[in-house]
């Protein structure tokens, strides 16, 4: 006779094993690969044209050699010289970012974009330091944007680094460039320039990034063309 030890432990070896951590492998890798076969092209080129996406702009030359490009762009009405001094007031601790102030508070990061021009902010020096993070921040020195050259009513080029850490060699860019149209509007474009590896990781998370530049672009839309209503 069989005794129940030794039929519970045939029962247990028959038993299939379970086959959810290969499931989860399978569908992660085909999420990944859905992203960015679809997502990433969509969010590296958001709002801008294929011509736009494809053509030097101002500030190329601060990463000569980016493995990764982005383009995005929006149509404001109102002319360059309304929209650029809202370029100059970015900062945490300036005009804010013009994206989701709440969200980026629940980081303590003590945002507040501001709804007007601030003339103390207007005062913009090439080598300035617009910080991401406030200066009590637990990140110390903090992350943000170093003004690399300014262009009055064309172009703020910024290229990113740590406080008091500028970096001759810059590997990422944010560049805001205004371009005018026949009918009066303007195309504000967004481009960043990457020189950084591993490529995959950069993708898979820029999606944050993404959220928060669209955001940002759009209340920039907002602000100028309700300013330029008013004057």
């Amino acid at each position: 006779m069989t005794t129940p030890s030794i039929s519970l432990m045939r029962e247990v070896h028959l038993r299939p094993r379970p086959f959810w951590p290969v499931g989860l492998l399978v569908t992660l890798t085909a999420g990944a690969a859905g992203y960015l076969t679809l997502l990433w092209p969509w969010m590296i080129g958001w709002g801008a044209t294929k011509a736009e996406q494809a053509k030097p702009l101002p500030g190329d030359d601060l990463v000569p050699q980016a493995n990764l490009q982005t383009t995005k762009g929006v149509t404001i009405k109102a002319s360059p010289d309304k929209i650029y001094p809202w370029l100059l007031q970015i900062g945490v601790d300036r005009g804010g970012m013009y994206s989701y102030d709440w969200l980026e508070n629940l980081f303590g990061l003590k945002v507040h974009s501001v709804d007007r021009i601030v003339p103390e902010y207007q005062n913009v020096q090439v080598g300035d330091f617009w910080r991401f993070t406030p200066k009590e921040f637990v990140l110390n020195p903090g992350p943000g944007l170093y003004v690399r050259e300014l262009q009055p009513n064309r172009a703020v080029l910024l290229s990113f680094g740590l406080e008091n850490k500028p970096d001759d060699t810059c590997i990422d860019t944010w560049q805001f460039v205004l371009e005018p149209q026949a009918d009066g509007s303007t195309r504000l474009l967004l481009r960043s320039r990457m020189n950084m590896k591993p490529e995959l990781p950069i993708k898979l998370t820029y999606f944050i990034q993404f959220i928060m530049e669209r955001k940002m672009l759009l209340e920039i839309r907002k602000r100028a063309e309700r300013l330029a209503l008013i004057r």
